[in-house]
C-alpha cells in the first residue's frame, strides 16, 4: 500500500513539474497615472503602453512600448553579466552594454539590495491562472506588490521584471517609478517564441548606435559642467 501511495505521489509532482511552462510570450497592458501635475503631461504621451516579456533558453528579454513616445528593450543572459538595452524615443536609435557597475546607485541598489516577502494566504486568478502574492521592498524603501503563477517558471529569471526569490512569472506588478504610478496586467501568453537565436541575440541592430553609459549621461545633460 505504501509503494501505491508514493508512487501515485511522484506521478503527481512529476505531472506538475512538467507540466509548467519554461519558456514563452506574455504580454502586458501597462497603466501609468500620476498626481504631479508636470508628470501628468508626460503621462498622456504614455496611454496604451504595452510590456512584452520573453523568457526559456536561460535567456530573457523585454519589450516596452511607452505609447508613441518610445520604446525600450532589453535582453539578458544566464551567466552574462552583461545586457543590451535598445531605446528608440526622441534621442535617435541608441544601444547599450551595461553591467551592474554601468547604474547609477540608486538603480543598483534597487536590482541588489531587495526584500522578497512570499504572501501565505492570498491568491487571485488572472487569465485562468491561480496567483499568488509577493511584496517587493527596494533598498530605497519603495514597494512593488507583484502577483505570480507557478504555472510559469522560466529556467533563468532575471532583469527588471523575473526575481530568483519569486518561483514563477509575475502576470501583474504593481509599482511606483518616480512620480508615476504603475500597473502591469497580464492578457495574453504564447508557448512559441518566433527565431528564439535572433529574439535574443546580444548583436546592436542595425541602425542603432552603440553608445557608453558615461556617453548617455552626457547626452541627458548629468555628464557636463
Amino acid at each position: 500500500m505504501k509503494k501505491i501511495v508514493f508512487a501515485f505521489v511522484i506521478t503527481v509532482f512529476a505531472g506538475f513539474v512538467l507540466g509548467q511552462k519554461t519558456k514563452g510570450r506574455l504580454s502586458y497592458d501597462v497603466f501609468i497615472s500620476s498626481d504631479d501635475p508636470q508628470t501628468s503631461a508626460y503621462v498622456d504621451n504614455m496611454q496604451g503602453s504595452i510590456l512584452e516579456l520573453y523568457f526559456g533558453e536561460g535567456k530573457v528579454r523585454t519589450e516596452m512600448y511607452m505609447g508613441d513616445f518610445m520604446s525600450t528593450t532589453s535582453v539578458s543572459v544566464e551567466g552574462n553579466d552583461t545586457t543590451l538595452t535598445l531605446l528608440d524615443g526622441p534621442m535617435g536609435k541608441i544601444a547599450m552594454k551595461t553591467t551592474l557597475d554601468d547604474l547609477e546607485d540608486e538603480q543598483r541598489l534597487a536590482y541588489t539590495e531587495r526584500d522578497v516577502e512570499l504572501v501565505d494566504g492570498e491568491t487571485k486568478e488572472i487569465m485562468g491562472y491561480t496567483c499568488k502574492k509577493a511584496i517587493i521592498t527596494t533598498a530605497d524603501e519603495n514597494e512593488a506588490v507583484v502577483w505570480y503563477t507557478e504555472e510559469m517558471v522560466p529556467e533563468y529569471r532575471g532583469g527588471m521584471y523575473l526575481y530568483d526569490e519569486i518561483p514563477g512569472v509575475p502576470l501583474e506588478m504593481t509599482s511606483t517609478w518616480g512620480k508615476m504610478d504603475m500597473k502591469f496586467v497580464a492578457f495574453d501568453y504564447s508557448k512559441k517564441l518566433k527565431k528564439p537565436e535572433d529574439l535574443f541575440s546580444m548583436k546592436v541592430p542595425k541602425g542603432f548606435t552603440l553608445r557608453t553609459a558615461e556617453e548617455m549621461k552626457q547626452m541627458r545633460g548629468g555628464g557636463g559642467n
